[in-house]
């Protein structure tokens, strides 16, 4: 994943609007605009924490971001949108091992709608997965986390929503001293316009295998629709999830990397690694997606 500078990209057409609010008089909808906004920090050694907000009217309906420069030992800790819905925080940490200089970019998918969206959070303090549920009649169109622990001995392995775009379930692997685990779930609302169906589903990307770090997982093409939240699940010793790149009208991709893999290469030995001969880590992307037919 490649860094961008700050920017505001339009990603879709009117059609969302009736997608996501109920019906009403055409005077009273608001413009259905739809956008992927983005920043990007400084790049250096320390921690770092970037806030990124919707333009005015509209909500937060996705949580994405990223870490560029890390060689395995920066761990995202954040993906967290905002009470109120109208931004959302993206944040990661050096673990104490690492020297290298990173950035952080942090996105949001923003949407206008009649009605806002609302956002479920569940803590634990000690227990090392979580999950966040919507409510009925509402899906779960975005999710994000909070990781307040040590990264020298917590780490991502886990972001993604049930088949059902219901719930969120969050997995970290460690030991050692806890500390808050969140998950989180923005959840809507969504019904048909006249003469449409709309397809409401969680996308599986095609699973990557093998020894090799960073492995980018990307979801399978759509033809007509939008993807909102971008989650995954990573397997292996020492892996966690560094990456969420949301694209609406795209693929969407994540990123894991593995601690204590070998800068330049980036394929560490089984030995130095603790991976066992038998092992084969794999990172799975999934998304949620609506898909419109007309």
């Amino acid at each position: 994943m490649k860094a961008a500078p700050t920017t505001r990209v339009i990603v879709a057409v009117a059609v969302l609007g009736a997608v996501l609010a109920p019906a009403a008089p055409a005077a009273a909808v608001p413009d259905p605009l739809v956008t992927l906004e983005q920043q990007i920090s400084g790049t250096d050694t320390t921690p770092k924490t970037v806030v990124v907000s919707c333009p005015k009217d509209s909500w937060v309906f996705a949580v994405g971001g990223w870490v560029n420069g890390s060689t395995g030992g920066v761990l995202l800790t954040r993906l967290e949108p905002a009470a109120d819905l109208r931004s959302a925080t993206v944040s990661a940490r050096p673990r104490s091992d690492s020297a290298v200089a990173f950035s952080v970019v942090a996105q949001v998918v923003c949407a206008r709608t009649l009605v806002a969206p609302t956002r479920v959070g569940n803590t634990t303090t000690q227990g090392s997965a979580i999950e966040a549920a919507c409510p009925d009649p509402t899906v779960m169109l975005g999710f994000g986390f909070a990781m307040d622990r040590r990264v020298d001995n917590w780490r991502l392995d886990e972001l993604a929503p049930d088949s059902a775009l219901a719930r969120v379930s969050v997995h970290t692997s460690g030991s050692g001293i806890g500390g808050a685990l969140t998950a989180y779930a923005i959840c809507h609302t969504v019904s048909e316009p006249p003469g449409a169906l709309i397809n409401l589903y969680r996308a599986v990307g095609i699973p990557v295998t093998g020894p090799a770090w960073p492995k980018l997982a990307t979801l399978l093409p759509m033809d007509l629709g939008w993807t909102f939240g971008v989650g995954a699940t990573v397997s292996g010793a020492g892996s966690h999830l560094d990456g969420f790149q949301l694209r609406p009208f795209g693929e969407g991709t994540a990123r894991a990397d593995r601690v204590g893999a070998l800068p330049g290469l980036r394929t560490p030995s089984l030995v130095a690694s603790g991976m066992a001969a038998a092992e084969d880590p794999s990172l799975t992307t999934y998304g949620a997606r609506i898909g419109t037919f007309h």
